[in-house]
């Protein structure tokens, strides 16, 4: 009896023995890492007062944005002294911002940091019938604009079901004759299939499903020749291969020409 009472004795001292360990070895490594952070922080603090520290930061590039935005995304590691600036996670915070297309960032020793930004260039319109907004070339939605639409009038209207997956078609289109295109003012995608194009606002241009590009060349060729776009001209329908149906502003009066 004497000798289990004496074993159990033995085992309680011991699980103590590894419990005041473990306490022990926690309680160092504690104390390792306040002395590291005050390490570190006494090296930070030696390091900014060698004069390695964030004194001056030029941003060019920005006319859309407010450079106390930019300087909100400026990122550090666990420290302040200029090598803990962080330009990777910087970059990739700044290029989160909607008119932000491209960020560079760049440390000039020993107080500096430049950034350059590239801006997103708006080049339509996205109208859904409740908002309306700005996107660039690749459908990317850049900004909502309302009472400022005005100062984008040289832009086109885009609108239409799935018209977004559709742009880079649109913008083939376009650039098959720049100098029309220019006088576009609005383009709707007509049953997912189909282009319906608005000049200087007055005239609807119907193009074809197919070979939309090669009607639009066409049809600025004329307008160059002939000088057949004006003001009297409600719609011109093109859907038709080889046929141009002209509609008038005068008691809807209509032209067919063929072989166009």
């Amino acid at each position: 009896m004497q000798k289990l009472k004496k074993l159990k004795l033995i085992k309680i001292f011991n699980l103590y023995r590894i419990r005041l360990g473990i306490t022990l070895l926690l309680m160092i490594i504690v104390i390792i890492g306040m002395q590291r952070h005050k390490a570190y922080a006494y090296l930070d603090n030696f390091i900014q007062n060698l004069g390695f520290s964030l004194a001056k930061i030029s941003i060019t590039g920005i006319n859309k944005i407010d450079e106390y935005e930019i300087k909100k995304h400026i990122k550090y590691k666990k420290c302040r002294n200029l090598f803990c600036i962080d330009l990777r996670a910087s970059k990739k915070s700044l290029e989160q911002l909607d008119w932000v297309k491209n960020a560079n960032l760049k440390l000039i020793f020993p107080s500096e940091l430049k950034i350059n930004i590239y801006e997103e260039e708006p080049k339509f319109i996205l109208d859904n019938g409740d908002l309306a907004f700005l996107i660039n070339s690749q459908g990317k939605k850049i900004e909502t604009i309302s009472y400022n639409k005005n100062l984008y009038q040289d832009l086109v209207v885009i609108s239409g079901e799935n018209v977004i997956a559709k742009i880079n078609d649109l913008r083939d289109i376009l650039n098959t004759s720049p100098d029309l295109a220019k006088k576009i003012t609005s383009a709707k995608l007509i049953s997912n299939r189909r282009w319906s194009l608005v000049y200087s606002y007055l005239t609807t241009l119907d193009l074809p499903e197919i070979n939309p590009e090669q009607a639009f060349r066409k049809l600025s060729l004329l307008n160059k020749k002939h000088g057949i776009l004006s003001d009297n001209l409600k719609k011109i329908d093109l859907r038709v291969k080889d046929r141009m149906i002209i509609k008038f502003n005068i008691n809807n009066f209509s032209f067919n020409e063929s072989k166009v």
